[in-house]
């Protein structure tokens, strides 16, 4: 289901962006100096461009790889062909002759009737084309028997009365946003 976001929510969804963050006052930076004098002498006795990160190890399935300056070279295959095919994954002309003979199989087995009257019964292999008032490329309805009765494919019988239309909604004006917004 769709939402969407009235003046009201508006109006609370800024109050609650205004409760996290400090206003910007003119020139000023923030409004309370939590930065302490610790953390200032902390951080000036690093030197510039300092690292603490070192890699002490790193191993591969098991193998461990040598670290040589912070650095790992990891080789890891760029073709298929460099990897061991141990569970049985298809090739293009296996998958390739999969849909082929999948398609062949739903084509033979497929049938359709054009009927004035539905039969009493159907088979369960054919779509029945039964005409109705329309036109152009919507002229029969399609049915076809399932669980020994009829069940007609395609309906068009849509229930759109909860839906807002279009034309129900009215968006929020730059002044309505502005007299929230302060």
């Amino acid at each position: 289901m769709a939402k969407y976001l009235d003046q009201t929510g508006v109006t609370t969804l800024w109050g609650k962006i205004k409760e996290k963050f400090v206003l910007k006052d003119g020139n000023k930076v923030l409004s309370t100096n939590d930065y302490t004098t610790a953390e200032k002498q902390k951080l000036g006795a690093i030197a510039t461009g300092a690292q603490v990160n070192v890699i002490e190890n790193v191993s591969v399935n098991g193998s461990a790889l040598p670290v040589t300056t912070k650095g790992v070279n990891v080789t890891v295959p760029t073709k298929v062909s460099q990897v061991t095919n141990d569970s049985g994954f298809q090739t293009a002309s296996q998958v390739s002759s999969a849909i082929t003979k999948a398609v062949e199989g739903i084509a033979s087995g497929f049938k359709y009737s054009v009927v004035d009257a539905l039969p009493q019964t159907g088979k369960s292999d054919t779509i029945y084309l039964k005409a109705n008032s329309g036109s152009g490329q919507n002229i029969y309805d399609e049915f076809i028997w399932v669980n020994s009765k009829w069940e007609q494919l395609g309906t068009k019988q849509i229930d759109l009365s909860g839906y807002m239309k279009k034309t129900d909604m009215v968006a929020l004006t730059t002044s309505e946003i502005d007299a929230i917004c302060v």
